[in-house]
């Protein structure tokens, strides 16, 4: 069956049912799939993060890897396991696979220092974090000098931290933010929303129709794009100039500033540098080899021969904190996504409820609005 539907809208009917249902908790595959092709990474549980001039990574075996420059320590990660990484300027704050937090790097107000507890997501910005735990009410340390670290109630499902300020994304697709506002950055579009970030003086969100914007002091859309990362620092001959990168539907790279993005399939993008620096980006391949481009000081973009990193889940924990939730009131989860069939077929291990399934999904084409013709090929019941 093919469908080229706007699944966003209030659909719960499909010509398939499962082939166990007694089993399951199913919502009908075709809504699942329809909602995958709109529903992006949601930015929680990302594996490789970029910052000013260091980057890390979560290796196959969920340890960390940094490299980069390592003045401040902030290349030089803690052991244990861990589900996600992000770094700022030069700390980064990893969320353990028992759902506590630890930071690292440079301490200049505190933002090495986490809560105790156990949370769903961790975010990071210029020099402060926040945290999720289950009842979606963020907490905050680091630097406030313009209220970044003081947020609001929410309840949220996704936090996304600028150099100043932060966001949240709430369960009806809805966007606040709080802290520095000097470009509206923090002034949110009124619009529903599926995933977000924050980078310099910029928040950008993918709406629910597959279309990236960005508002604040670069306010402008980008089309349609599964994923898209930020820098955190303005360019540093042209603060006019902000560096942005994107994943489009044919997983390929959208890097309009950099242009020595390379070809190729990738599953996920992050953006770092700045100050004098000039700017650099990474992404995680098919392969989960990690490539890098850009200005390469401190050989920021120079990852460890060899090394391969986890995939980033598009899904993580709560299957709500990735905005994959059904009209008819179940909710599905991505928990894997193979990349290596074709860039033009995809393997999806699927969450629903507490079973497992998998489903293949076929891509043929565009509508004229851009949007992703698939058709469901086959799926099944993960023993």
């Amino acid at each position: 069956t093919r469908s080229d539907r706007d699944w966003s809208s209030d659909v719960c009917s499909s010509d398939l049912t499962m082939k166990n249902p007694n089993r399951l908790n199913w919502l009908t595959p075709l809504l699942l799939l329809g909602s995958l092709s709109l529903m992006p990474n949601a930015h929680a549980g990302s594996t490789l993060s970029a910052g000013e001039n260091h980057v890390c990574a979560i290796q196959e075996d969920d340890t960390l890897i940094c490299w980069g420059d390592n003045q401040y320590n902030q290349a030089d990660p803690p052991s244990g396991t861990f589900s996600e990484i992000e770094v700022g300027f030069n700390f980064g704050c990893g969320l353990k696979t028992n759902g506590t937090i630890s930071c690292w790097g440079r301490d200049t107000a505190g933002e090495t220092s986490p809560p105790p507890g156990q949370f769903l997501q961790v975010a990071v910005g210029g020099a402060h974090a926040c945290a999720l735990p289950d009842n979606g009410v963020p907490i905050c340390w680091g630097a406030n000098g313009s209220s970044q670290a003081s947020p609001l109630p929410g309840p949220f499902q996704q936090l996304a931290l600028g150099d100043a300020h932060s966001c949240g994304l709430k369960p009806d697709g809805t966007v606040e933010c709080w802290g520095l506002n000097d470009h509206e950055q923090s002034n949110v579009e009124a619009d529903s929303f599926t995933s977000i970030v924050a980078g310099y003086r910029t928040t950008c969100g993918i709406k629910t129709d597959g279309v990236a914007i960005c508002w604040g002091r670069t306010a402008k859309s980008y089309g349609y794009l599964t994923q898209i990362d930020f820098a955190l620092i303005a360019h540093p001959e042209n603060n006019s100039i902000y560096i942005f990168c994107g994943i489009k539907a044919d997983n390929t790279l959208s890097c309009p500033p950099i242009t020595s993005a390379p070809s190729g399939v990738f599953s996920y993008v992050t953006v770092g540098g700045g100050s004098y620096n000039g700017h650099f980006a990474c992404g995680i391949r098919e392969t989960n080899i990690v490539a890098c481009w850009g200005e390469n000081r401190y050989d920021r973009a120079t990852p460890p021969v060899g090394v391969t990193v986890k995939p980033p889940p598009i899904c993580v924990k709560d299957p709500a904190s990735c905005g994959i939730i059904d009209k008819c009131g179940e909710a599905a989860a991505v928990i894997e996504q193979d990349l290596s069939l074709h860039v033009s077929k995809a393997r999806y291990k699927t969450l629903m409820g507490d079973q497992v399934l998998w489903i293949e999904m076929s891509f043929f084409g565009e509508n004229p609005d851009g949007k992703l013709l698939w058709e469901l090929t086959d799926y099944g019941e993960v023993e």
